[in-house]
Formats: C-alpha cells, structure tokens, sequence
C-alpha cells in the first residue's frame, strides 16, 4: 500500500512539472498554454498574499461565476450574503485560465442549492491554509476576497461554437469553429488528448489550452499516434472558450467533440 501511495505522489509531481514547463509548447497556428496545476502554483512562496484578487458576474438567475488569484496552499470557498445571512454556495465547474499572461482560477457557482431562490446581494472568496502544522504561524491561516458585487450577466462573452472536427489526413484533423462574436480579448481551443510522461514511463490525459490567431475559425492539430497509449485514453477531444474583460465564456455550457486517432 505505502508504495501505491508514493507512486500516486510521483505521478502528481510529474504532471505538476509538465503543467508548468508545458507553456513553452508552440505550434504555428497558436501558442500552447499549461496551466498551473495546485501543487506547483504558489509553492514556497516567501510572501503570502494578504487577500484574494478577485471579481464576480452572474451568468443566469443560479449560477454565479467568479475569477480568482490563486495560491495552492489553500484551500478555497465562495459565500454570499443571501437575505441578511451568509452561506457557502457548491462549485459546479472550476477550471484555471489565462488573463493578460497571468493564471487565474475560475469558479462556477450554484446560488440556487438548497431551494434558495433569492440573488446574493455580494459574493466573497474564502481561502483557508491546507495542514497549517506544515507552515510557520507567519503565514495567514485565512486569506479573502473583498466583497464582491457581482456584475450582471452580459459581461459573460459567448464562446464560438465548434462546427467540425475533420480529418485533413491520418495523424492531423481541423478543429473548426464560427467566428467570434463581441470582440474577446482571447478565442481559445481546448484539446484533451494523451501525454507521455518519460519520468514515470506512463501515458495520462493532459489537456492543452491553445490560443487562436485574430480572426481565424480553424486550427490544424497533430493526433497522438503512438501504439503504446493505453487504450482507454485514446480519445481526443477539443472545444472552445473565449475571455474578454476578465471574464470567461460559461464553463458548463463546454462541450466536447471527441474523435479517435
């Protein structure tokens, strides 16, 4: 069991890695963006934030979508004040995202759980420092956000749809898409596809985060190929999103198109 457990750890540290060195990927249509992943973002960092950058806007009467800084060594929630009281919300979707060359961390946010239908009149991001014990008692054990009042749902940008994935020939296919409306700041395809890790020797799911050019409604992408990838994990599948204004496109309204090399 003990060597399952560390084996499990160094798969995460490996992946972690791969999150970060991952950026420096380019192709000619666009350029590759890695996440941080939470063990790598943030750690051993000297100086802890004193509180969390963040903003709020509504996407329907339910849901709620905030964007956050983000340090992993803790652990966050979103409250809201909901008739004169506060409650924690349950997040629906989260994923990190690239604004203006810095990550931030994005939040989808249920207001409507637990039959409550009135809107939160603020909304505000609690982190909370995971296993303390491991940090010096300068570091703040609570981290938060202003109050946020959220914004209304038309600063929400609308991701192009993806029209097609088609096969240009037997390892690249076209990803597709109808032209961006509203301006965004950033049209972004997103491919979930097979990654080898050479430290560990084991192929895992990695999603890519690739930047479309100004203008463009297509993108040629290389199928991983290669016969040693397990074969549930073979798939490839791509979307969209977009970012504008330092909000980002309805992550649960995402879905994927998948295809086999």
């Amino acid at each position: 069991m003990t060597s399952r457990i560390t084996r499990v750890t160094r798969i995460a540290t490996v992946i972690a890695t791969c999150a970060l060195s991952l950026g420096a990927l380019a192709a000619g249509v666009g350029t590759a963006a890695a996440a941080p992943s939470a063990t790598a973002a943030g750690a051993g960092t000297p100086s802890p934030r004193a509180a969390v950058d963040a903003r709020a806007a509504a996407v329907d009467r339910c849901r709620y979508q905030v964007v956050r800084s983000d340090d992993s060594r803790y652990v966050y929630s979103v409250s809201g004040v909901v008739g004169g009281s506060t409650r924690e919300f349950p997040v629906q979707q989260e994923d990190f995202v690239r604004i203006s060359d810095t990550w931030f961390k994005v939040a989808q946010v249920d207001t409507c759980a637990g039959g409550q239908s009135q809107a939160p009149a603020t909304l505000r991001v609690t982190g909370k420092l995971d296993r303390p014990e491991h940090y010096d008692p300068s570091v703040p054990r609570t981290i938060r956000s202003d109050a946020l009042r959220p914004a209304s749902s038309s600063v929400i940008p609308k991701a192009p749809r993806l029209t097609a994935v088609d096969r240009v020939d037997a390892a690249t296919v076209r990803v597709s898409w109808e032209a961006a409306q509203g301006s965004p700041d950033q049209v972004i395809v997103l491919e979930r596809k097979p990654f080898y890790s050479s430290e560990l020797g084991l192929w895992h799911p990695y999603t890519f985060r690739w930047n479309a050019p100004d203008g463009a409604t297509s993108m040629d992408r290389k199928l991983q190929r290669d016969p040693g990838v397990p074969a549930g994990i073979r798939s490839h599948s791509y979307w969209m999103r977009v970012v504008k204004d330092g909000f980002v496109s309805d992550l649960r309204a995402e879905r994927p198109t998948t295809v086999e090399p």
